[in-house]
């Protein structure tokens, strides 16, 4: 039932001068003594109403002696007192007092509520705030609502009318969502110069190594639970983020995430005994960076898995004009010592008859066999010819294709797209922007053997060279200018002229020993 808020006791109590109600803090007050004191005031009756209310916050701190003196007055209490015992770890009350108690149990606030609770607030007091705004608010208060009221104004009396995301961020120092994000997306393309400025711009805002790599583990956290349709009501963010963590989480493999997360904790545990924290946490990143191709590796690496993609990138040129079927031939020096050790063998004495009636046909049959092998080798060679004759652009192009999408390597793959490829008699032109992009080339060995063996030419080579004219929209990544700290402060007082009169006001040197 509500209060009335219109009889005396109600009054009293919205005033704060009820005598009826009494509050002890037993984080500070848990010695016997005052438990004696609170007992004394328990057997004067109340002076309105019919009920004395004790209110022992945070009840779990009083000692066991102040607790087997209150044990008495709580098995035998007069009728007109009521004791509230409020904790947040009952386990540490002892069993003779939680047995004697009725126990409600206040789960924590959920953050749609609490958002829902602060839209009300705004609403009535004329302020527009950012939904993404809100829901850190709620997050940050992790389940209270005291705290994200308090929060909640902390921002209000900075930020005016207006809350948005950047407002809360900079406000309660948090690291941005977009960073972890963004270099998500530099661990799926292999650019470990993203990760690693990443890495440092975050340093720079001041935020330490163990603070991202939790916020990291939190991040793939969410990406797995996002993977799994079952789970993605699991998580407590906006719809627009949480359309984000699925075009992001469609990305990465199942593997990925959670080898990634395993590497994420153990860098995590072993920080605290590092003494070069930020190393610790690079060399963490620079795994996560190639963690794609080191799991891919691994999987393609079994004889099976192996033998189905051969099987599926020879079933993708069926409908080519190209038997693409080696022919097995046998050795003609095998048959030939075969026939020749068959003749050459001296015949026992039990055999020689039945030998000398055989000797003409069995020679014969071996001379005849040589002819067929011959023959079958005459045929090889012509299907080659007629293989050579009939390879096009277009199979090379579509076989190259293939091996780029089933490539486990994102940076492999954007380099093979890339390429531009022609075809001259036996020799495929590769012309590529960068010489990184031929390096990566060069370096795929199965490729070039894959087209070798699906266009049946065994001395098929690659020409690879440089055109940067033939890839005019191609950008390529800017080297990072490093500045002393003297050029950077030259370059802050070109943006901000005043720099220079606030450092001789208050008499600023510049350090240029760091």
């Amino acid at each position: 039932m509500e209060a009335c808020n219109q009889c005396s006791s109600c009054k009293a109590f919205n005033e704060n001068a009820s005598f009826n109600i009494l509050e002890l803090d037993a984080a500070s007050n848990n010695s016997v003594d005052n438990i004696r004191t609170l007992i004394e005031q328990v057997r004067f009756q109340p002076q309105h109403g019919k009920y004395k209310v004790f209110i022992i916050d945070e009840v779990h701190m009083l000692s066991t002696s102040a607790f087997n003196a209150f044990l008495k007055t709580l098995e035998e209490p007069p009728s007109h007192a009521i004791f509230i015992l409020a904790t947040t770890e009952k386990h540490k009350i002892i069993p003779t007092i939680l047995s004697r108690c009725q126990i409600f149990d206040f789960k924590r606030i959920q953050i749609s509520d609490t958002i829902i609770q602060l839209e009300k607030i705004c609403e009535r007091e004329g302020i527009k705030a950012e939904t993404e705004a809100l829901h850190t608010i709620a997050n940050k208060a992790d389940g209270a609502m005291r705290d994200a009221l308090t929060i909640f104004d902390k921002i209000c009396s900075s930020s005016g009318d207006v809350i948005t995301y950047k407002d809360v961020v900079a406000n309660l120092n948090l690291l941005d969502y977009e960073y972890y994000f963004k270099i998500t997306d530099a661990f799926f393309r292999e650019d470990i110069a993203e990760v690693l400025l990443t890495l440092n711009e975050i340093v720079r805002l001041g935020f330490d190594a163990e603070h991202f790599v939790v916020g990291l583990e939190e991040h793939f956290r969410d990406l797995l639970i996002a993977k799994i349709p079952a789970t993605i009501g699991i998580l407590e963010v906006s719809e627009d983020l949480k359309k984000r963590y699925l075009n992001q989480t469609s990305l990465a493999k199942t593997s990925f995430l959670l080898t990634g997360l395993s590497i994420l904790n153990q860098c995590d545990i072993d920080l605290a005994r590092a003494k070069n924290k930020r190393l610790h946490v690079e060399l963490a990143l620079s795994k996560l960076t190639f963690l794609s191709r080191a799991v891919d590796a691994d999987i393609f690496g079994k004889p099976e898995t192996q033998e189905k993609k051969t099987k599926f990138l020879n079933e993708s040129t069926k409908d080519e004009p190209i038997d693409n079927k080696s022919t097995t031939i046998p050795p003609v020096s095998g048959v030939l010592q075969d026939q020749k050790q068959k003749i050459n063998t001296p015949p026992t004495q039990e055999s020689k008859s039945v030998l000398v009636e055989k000797s003409a046909p069995s020679i014969s049959a071996g001379l005849s066999s040589i002819d067929a092998i011959r023959e079958n080798i005459r045929k090889a060679e012509i299907t080659k010819a007629e293989a050579r004759k009939n390879i096009h652009i277009d199979l090379v192009k579509k076989i190259w294709s293939q091996y780029a999408e089933n490539n486990p390597s994102k940076s492999v793959q954007s380099a093979l797209n890339l390429a531009i490829i022609e075809l001259s008699d036996k020799t495929i032109s590769v012309r590529v922007p960068t010489q990184v992009s031929k390096d990566m080339i060069l370096q795929e060995s199965n490729l070039l053997n894959q087209l070798r063996n699906d266009l049946g030419v065994s001395d098929l080579v690659f020409d690879i060279e440089i055109d940067k004219s033939l890839f005019p929209n191609f950008e390529e990544n800017k080297p990072v200018t490093i500045m002393t700290q003297k050029e950077k402060y030259i370059h802050m007082l070109e943006k901000n002229p005043s720099l220079g009169s606030f450092t001789k006001k208050f008499g600023l040197k510049l350090d240029t020993e760091v």
